[in-house]
């Protein structure tokens, strides 16, 4: 999952965030970085011209980035194209053959302009190959301690809803865990509004699937702990980060409208918008074939 990963930057503190969240899982592998920088060329005419010293500038600053991560050992490459930014990105994506996307959002403000119609949400819409997602922090007091690349991933959270596509994420959480040394926690959340079983009947379902689940994982060699709640799987989700020591969120998302359509509705989007952790996403296998033949990304302007 992590042999080649894509980190989309656009020259912003915010979008640089994603690297020590990177080189935390490089620790652990020799992976290779590929940088990706996408210049928007103007809407005037002679925009190649005027366009010149706009990827000149983006050249500089990508070389930039590229020698301190040499420095500090990483393996790492770098892209600088003509294009918006989700198209030079999932374009780059299938030349390198890459395994994984990495990027910030835009932080907690205006979620719905970051999330959807944003480059992130779009990236996860189209995206083959699953995104981490991080949400910056400029608050000391919500950032966790330590320097992030410093950090072990000593349990990854795996929401799952009972249904096939929610454990889609499932093959490269294994990987993920099994490279890092990584506890899985499993959480299943009850719904009460939903829930018209007895108490005991919905919960000892929910006990029994998520034992079957964990003893296929730790047929694996992967250690796991499993946790049936009842509530708002957003709270629920936040709430076992916190009590949990979790490092990493794992979801997975239900069609090609990426986000808006994830696990449990906008169960993620939620989760994103307060999470301290970074979030794996993976879409799920249907809609990356329906998504297949895209090729045609327009300039953003």
């Amino acid at each position: 999952m992590i042999e080649r990963i894509v980190v989309p930057l656009d020259g912003s503190l915010t979008a640089e965030a994603i690297l020590p969240q990177v080189r935390r899982v490089l620790y652990r592998n020799d992976s290779e970085l590929i940088l990706v920088r996408a210049v928007v060329p103007p809407p005037v005419e002679n925009s190649l011209l005027v366009a010149e010293p706009l990827l000149a500038a983006a050249r500089e600053y990508i070389l930039g980035q590229q020698e301190r991560l040499a420095k500090a050992g990483v393996r790492v490459k770098s892209v600088v194209r003509l294009g918006s930014p989700v198209g030079v990105t999932l374009d780059v994506v299938e030349e390198e053959k890459a395994t994984m996307i990495a990027l910030a959002t835009h932080g907690s403000t205006g979620m719905k302009r970051v999330l959807f119609g944003s480059v992130a949400e779009q990236i996860i819409r189209k995206t083959p190959v699953p995104v981490l997602l991080l949400r910056p922090f400029w608050s000391y007091e919500l950032a966790p301690a330590g320097a992030p690349e410093q950090r072990p991933v000593r349990n990854l959270l795996l929401p799952v809803d009972g249904s096939d596509l929610s454990v889609e994420a499932l093959p490269g959480v294994i990987e993920f865990a099994d490279l890092f040394e990584t506890r899985i926690v499993l959480l299943r959340v009850l719904e009460e509004k939903k829930r018209k079983a007895g108490p005991a009947d919905g919960k000892a379902e929910a006990e029994k699937q998520l034992q079957a689940l964990a003893r296929s994982i730790e047929k694996k060699g992967v250690e796991t702990l499993s946790l049936v709640e009842r509530g708002d799987p957003t709270e629920q989700i936040l709430k076992a980060v916190r009590f949990n020591d979790i490092d990493l969120i794992a979801m997975t998302t239900h069609g090609r409208s990426g986000l808006r359509r994830a696990v449990t509705g906008s169960v993620t989007e939620n989760v994103l918008r307060k999470a301290t952790v970074p979030l794996l996403i993976t879409r799920n296998s249907g809609a990356v074939k329906k998504g297949k033949g895209r090729r045609a990304e327009k300039v953003q302007n």
